[in-house]
């Protein structure tokens, strides 16, 4: 039987088993990406390591080293034994492995700059790469040659909502996030939402899974949440203490739980907040309803929640595990 997510049952979530990479690779977790159906876990490090792991199991299983590319945003594709990941050096490739023979299957060639975030299509086998170089990609993973380049300023976030149809296009610097219908690229954005100039710093767009809210994480404390039909702020969440700016990227301190109802978020003091806005008015700013103690000995950073089942991942240096216990 489904777990009911409520602020009850959230609180019952436990850290349960954490990885700490070895001394020699201590390093920041710059990524971390389930598979569609929540077997595994994949993450990427500063050190040119990615690692994966049974996520239901809670259980490592590999290293899989970057070394001469480096290696950040690392994503499954739909098939579970295969990921795409950006380069980090020598060149700005987007590289398709097979991670069970570790044999490359594709080079996406075209960035000129480092791509710092990219986004699998919840539809397809095409995947959108946000760089540096000033422009988003769109690919299909049979071709080497991008299918659609978006003009845009750096730097940026992408998300795609669940319908696949339409992706968001954030720029924390000019306050802007754009929305595209995906096949009507060349049209540019069909809305162009405005966020405020006071909330800064975001890293990282995340649609909720039933298509109503459009969350906005950042590392310094506070996050928000809006309308993600006409871009109204519906929410500020506060109450969690800033992580320090540092020169690694990270994949965002927030995510909605699966019904987005509710959003965690890492608290640099050692825990994981509740936010609940589903039923609070909108245009307030709300304060954690409460929080899940951190695993001992880790200060998570960026989290994700198991698309399918009732576990989240935070991580940093360690990588720690969180399942629901009824006890």
């Amino acid at each position: 039987m489904p777990l009911s997510i409520s602020k009850e049952n959230l609180q019952k979530f436990k850290a349960v088993k954490s990885f700490k990479v070895q001394d020699k690779e201590l390093s920041p977790i710059t990524s971390i990406s389930f598979d569609d159906y929540g077997q595994y876990l994949l993450t990427a490090s500063a050190s040119d390591n990615m690692h994966l792991y049974d996520a239901v199991g809670c259980r490592f299983l590999n290293t899989i080293g970057s070394k001469k590319y480096g290696c950040h945003s690392a994503k499954f594709t739909h098939a579970q034994n295969e990921c795409i990941y950006s380069s980090t050096m020598k060149s700005f490739d987007i590289r398709h492995l097979n991670l069970e023979t570790n044999q490359y299957l594709r080079y996406f060639i075209g960035h000129d700059a480092l791509v710092s975030d990219i986004e699998m299509s919840p539809l397809n086998d095409t995947f959108l790469s946000a760089s540096y170089d000033e422009s988003v990609r769109l690919w299909d993973l049979r071709v080497s040659k991008a299918q659609a380049i978006v003009p845009s300023v750096v730097p940026h976030c992408i998300a795609y909502d669940p319908s696949g149809l339409v992706f968001a296009l954030g720029n924390p610097e000019n306050f802007e996030i754009g929305l595209y219908n995906v096949r009507q690229l060349k049209n540019g954005p069909f809305l162009t939402m405005k966020v405020d100039p006071k909330f800064s710093q975001w890293n990282k767009l995340e649609f909720s899974n039933d298509g109503k809210y459009l969350l906005l994480a950042s590392s310094v404390g506070k996050h928000l949440i809006l309308d993600a039909f006409d871009g109204s702020q519906l929410f500020e969440l506060t109450g969690t203490r800033a992580f320090p700016l540092r020169e690694f990227m990270d994949s965002g301190s927030a995510c909605f739980t699966p019904d987005g109802q509710f959003v965690l978020g890492t608290d640099y003091e050692g825990s994981v907040a509740i936010w609940s806005h589903s039923d609070s008015i909108s245009n307030r700013t709300l304060k954690p309803q409460a929080s899940i103690p951190a695993a001992p000995n880790s200060c998570p950073r960026t989290i994700a929640f198991n698309p399918k089942y009732s576990m989240f991942v935070t991580a940093d240096e360690n990588v720690d595990f969180y399942v629901f216990d009824e006890n």
